[in-house]
């Protein structure tokens, strides 16, 4: 029973993180009018046709930015200290290929037919 409980604990803590970069826009869609009237910076400027969504952009950009903040936390390699470091570049060097050239191949003159017939002598008296 225990290790359902936690199983599902972790099963729904791993689908509330993939669940909170959508959450802006969940909010947005639920409360529309509200922040389309209320909350949009260019609800003076009906041309635009914004409704919000200048709202939406800076809410996502807030969840963006939180996750970048724990990235940093995350030690950086320095590859100068390490001898061994990624190709930055890389060299292919094709060799010259001559279309026109013609190999030339060992031709057996000899046929089955032939290799049958020196095989397979009648018996001499």
């Amino acid at each position: 029973m225990k290790n359902q409980f936690l199983g599902i604990f972790f099963y729904l803590l791993y689908l509330l993180a993939m669940v909170r970069p959508l959450v802006p826009i969940m909010e947005y869609y639920a409360n529309y009018d509200y922040i389309a009237k209320v909350l949009c910076e260019n609800r003076d400027k009906p041309y635009l046709e914004c409704n919000g969504k200048c709202y939406l952009e800076k809410q996502i950009a807030k969840t963006n930015h939180n996750n970048h903040e724990h990235k940093s936390t995350i030690p950086q390699i320095d590859f100068e200290k390490y001898p061994v470091s990624p190709l930055d570049q890389f060299s292919y060097n094709i060799k010259n290929f001559d279309a026109n050239y013609i190999h030339r191949f060992f031709v057996n003159k000899y046929t089955s037919q032939d290799f049958y017939n020196s095989l397979l002598k009648p018996p001499q008296a």
